[in-house]
């Protein structure tokens, strides 16, 4: 078991909701925060995405093939395909941390 250092004033309020009952000790206070803050960002990033979809009336994977295939360079369509892209890679990095959480709980 790996030990480490918090110091008093980060732990403190993790303490504090377990005090509170909110949580039953602190691995749960942790985990439960991790969970919950994963499942917010993915939300946000689904909803970023949902609005290119709408744009585009497709996913990333099927707006990305056409992207790469076309003859001709779209700069608007391409700097979608970058802030596009961010969300996805965003949104699949937050999905994996849920599911590891998820794990713990």
């Amino acid at each position: 078991m790996e030990i480490l250092e918090i110091p008093k004033d980060v732990w403190s309020p993790i303490s504090s909701l377990v005090r509170h009952g909110i949580y039953k000790n602190e691995r749960s206070a942790l985990i439960n925060i991790i969970h919950d803050l994963s499942l917010s960002k993915m939300t946000k990033f689904e909803s970023d995405m949902k609005g290119f979809e709408k744009k585009y009336n497709t996913d990333f994977e099927n707006f990305k093939s056409k992207i790469e295939a076309a003859e001709k360079e779209d700069f608007e369509k391409w700097d979608d395909y970058i802030e596009w892209k961010a969300y996805f890679t965003a949104y699949n990095y937050w999905k994996s941390v849920h599911e590891e959480s998820s794990q713990w709980l």
